[in-house]
């Protein structure tokens, strides 16, 4: 057990957690827990990350008004991590989904069900293991390296943009056919080509961003040697590795991060058990009217 008083409502600064929530939270752990024992056995270095990283350090735990789980690796190590999981990740844990630079590894003996619901995918609780990437660090190399890894991102995703940047004038570090290849294959080529694209890049800078933040031109950036040295912040009643110098990564992303915001996070008219298998569950219920009678809060 990881969440002290799994069963009980509880206040946590000035915010209502309820006994159903914790025991979300306390899946979550056990998916955690999953991850962390693959990553020992292969020396591979992972921290908290995101809203995670951010509750270790404010709260010494989850943030009362969140509910997810968010790790990260550097990109070597992510893509390590990858090419063990069909060897070393085991039931009930499994893919949940996997894009660029982002996985989601589920817990098969619960339910998660909300707008996003995508027939054939496992419908359960879930956590976040993100790819640190490099970004344009304003040097010679790593604006190029940036750029030329932005390119294949583009030609994957939208390649109509890439062919109205060349008739605009602009010129490509990529040759306009690979990308043209790339924009045609399959969405889990595309991915292997980016992650060892990535991957190969990975010393052309020393800035780097949570990979959904570069795909999103959000800006918020951080130093790699950032993250030279790990320490362990508690967390519920375990501990997560965080790098050191989490104040300066925090402080990056969120500014005054010692100044709670409360958001309106939680699954407010998502269906959830932390109980039930989600086979189980849609086995026995119409899906999409139960989506309906419960719009998704966010």
């Amino acid at each position: 057990m990881f969440i002290k008083d799994l069963y009980r409502d509880e206040i946590r600064s000035g915010w209502l957690v309820k006994a159903d929530i914790k025991k979300l939270w306390n899946r979550q752990l056990e998916i955690w827990a999953e991850v962390d024992r693959i990553c020992r056995r292969h020396g591979i270095t992972y921290w908290a990350g995101y809203g995670t990283l951010l509750g270790a350090a404010r709260h010494k735990g989850f943030i009362p008004w969140d509910e997810d789980v968010d790790l990260c690796m550097m990109r070597p190590d992510y893509n390590r991590f990858m090419e063990l999981l069909a060897d070393e990740l085991k039931p009930p844990f499994e893919i949940k989904e996997k894009l660029f630079g982002l996985i989601r590894i589920s817990h098969s003996q619960t339910t998660v069900i909300d707008h996003t619901y995508i027939e054939g995918k496992p419908q359960a609780i879930a956590i976040d293991i993100f790819a640190l990437d490099i970004v344009n660090d304003k040097t010679l190399e790593g604006s190029a390296a940036y750029k030329a890894l932005d390119e294949l991102l583009t030609a994957a995703c939208n390649y109509p943009k890439i062919i109205r940047y060349v008739q605009s004038g602009g010129r490509l570090l990529n040759d306009l056919h690979v990308l043209e290849a790339i924009s045609k294959t399959s969405e889990d080529k595309k991915i292997e080509i980016l992650e060892s694209y990535a991957a190969a890049l990975w010393r052309q800078s020393s800035i780097i961003a949570w990979i959904q933040d570069t795909l999103n031109k959000v800006g918020k950036t951080f130093e790699k040697k950032w993250f030279d040295e790990t320490i362990y912040l508690p967390f519920e009643t375990i501990e997560l590795p965080a790098p050191k110098r989490f104040d300066e990564i925090l402080t990056a992303y969120y500014g005054d991060w010692r100044t709670p915001l409360k958001d309106d996070q939680n699954r407010k008219g998502n269906i959830y058990s932390a109980d039930i298998p989600y086979k189980e569950f849609l086995a026995h219920f119409d899906i999409y009217n139960l989506i309906k009678k419960n719009p998704a809060s966010h």
